[in-house]
C-alpha cells in the first residue's frame, strides 16, 4: 500500500508503515530527505527501505517527493530502478 504525507511523522507513527511494508511518501517543505533518511535508519529499517528523492518545481516553488521504498532482491544487490537517483 501507498501513504502519501504532507508533514514529518513520529516514530511511533512511522514504524507501522514500515513495519507493514508500506511504500511511504512525504510530499512538501516541511522536511528533507536527510531528516527522513536518518529516521529510517534510526527505526533500524536502513537494510530494508530504499529512500529516494525527487524535487519538484512548480507555482508554489520548489517542493519535495520523499519515497521510502521496501527493497526488492535485487536492489539489495546493488540495483536501482531505472530514471531513480537512490540516496544512501
Amino acid at each position: 500500500m501507498e501513504r502519501t504525507h504532507t508533514k514529518p511523522l513520529s516514530d511511533d507513527r512511522l514504524r507501522p508503515e514500515l513495519e507493514a511494508g508500506d511504500t511511504v511518501v512525504f510530499r512538501g517543505k516541511n522536511f528533507t530527505w536527510e531528516e527522513i533518511e536518518q529516521q529510517v535508519e534510526r527505526l533500524g529499517f536502513g537494510d530494508s527501505y530504499l529512500v529516494i528523492a525527487t524535487c519538484l518545481s512548480g507555482r508554489s516553488g520548489d517542493d519535495s517527493k520523499i519515497k521510502l521504498r521496501p527493497k526488492l532482491v535485487s536492489d539489495r544487490e546493488g540495483g536501482s530502478p531505472p530514471g531513480h537517483r537512490v540516496i544512501r
